[in-house]
């Protein structure tokens, strides 16, 4: 396994900023990567990052609505869609723009040669396949969204170009404590910042979370199996976990109460099925819930003191 140069595309988000982390760290040494292009409109957002270890990684300012070339690359990972929900709901231009950011993507990556492209996709796909609840409309709009990009992405293998498919359910690690819209992060900020423990879920949610170091190494394990017939693979825990429950264990980590206000006792229940993963690729999770979550504490308060 040999991809010498990655290039990811929304590289100063989540995952490319855990990409990169799981790189300094040797998580992903197995993959013999050399180097890391990052493309964002915004580089100061990576750069001033002093923890994230910046050595080997080359930040291009760029919106990938307009640029006209990628650098020399064996993978790119397209990670350029934002994960808040929020963000969709009534944003006709948000919408568009990313439309047009594929569009011009995909017409780049036809012209390279001996690439292999991984999209960055959501479980969100599945929408009422796998969550119980009712998904509001701008959520529908986030996954409407997912769907026409895979199917563009899915298009390419018309011209030999070798692609894949991640679709990515939830997440920890310290990098996600820079985010405010994710449940565990909140819980977890709260108890740095010796507050209570809030749940603020009017309904029972079950949640999983994989450790930010095996979704680094998952998605380029699944790059790396690119093929032009567009592979497919959930990427998340298949370990649930209730969010009144979750935030009892992160309360008692730092020995602080819980507020939880339910008002109804509905399910909303988004955990992946990964036996495909597993079984075609070899996967594993390493990391439990609980390594998960001190871990995340354990490097955040490193970062801090660095």
């Amino acid at each position: 396994m040999t991809l010498k140069n990655l290039t990811i595309i929304g590289g100063s988000g989540f995952v490319g900023k855990s990409i990169v982390d799981s790189f300094n760290n040797g998580t992903i040494e197995k993959f013999k990567i050399k180097k890391i292009n990052i493309i964002c409109r915004k580089p100061s957002k990576i750069k001033k990052i002093k923890s994230l270890g910046l050595n080997k990684i080359n930040i291009i300012q760029g919106n990938i609505c307009k640029i006209k070339k990628l650098p020399k690359s064996d993978v790119v990972i397209y990670a350029a869609e934002s994960s808040n929900t929020q963000n969709y709901k009534n944003n006709n231009n948000f919408v568009g723009n990313h439309k047009k950011a594929v569009k011009n993507f995909c017409n780049i990556i036809k012209k390279m040669k001996r690439i292999k492209v991984l999209y960055v996709s959501s479980g969100a796909v599945y929408r009422n396949k796998i969550s119980n609840s009712d998904l509001k409309k701008f959520k529908h709009t986030y996954s409407d969204l997912k769907i026409y990009t895979e199917n563009q992405i899915r298009k390419l293998g018309n011209f030999k170009i070798k692609t894949s498919i991640a679709r990515c359910f939830s997440f920890v690690g310290p990098r996600l404590l820079d985010y405010d819209h994710y449940a565990i992060g909140s819980f977890i900020n709260d108890g740095l910042n010796k507050k209570f423990i809030k749940v603020k879920a009017k309904q029972y949610v079950v949640r999983s979370y994989m450790y930010s170091d095996d979704l680094a190494y998952w998605l380029i394990k699944i790059a790396d199996k690119s093929n032009i017939k567009c592979p497919v693979y959930n990427v998340g825990s298949d370990q649930p976990v209730e969010l009144g429950e979750l935030a009892k264990i992160i309360g008692k980590i730092f020995d602080k109460p819980v507020l939880i206000k339910r008002k109804n006792k509905k399910v909303d229940k988004y955990v992946p099925n990964i036996g495909k993963a597993k079984k075609n690729l070899n996967l594993r999770i390493n990391f439990n819930l609980m390594q998960s979550i001190y871990y995340t504490i354990g490097n955040h308060l490193n970062e801090k003191i660095i």
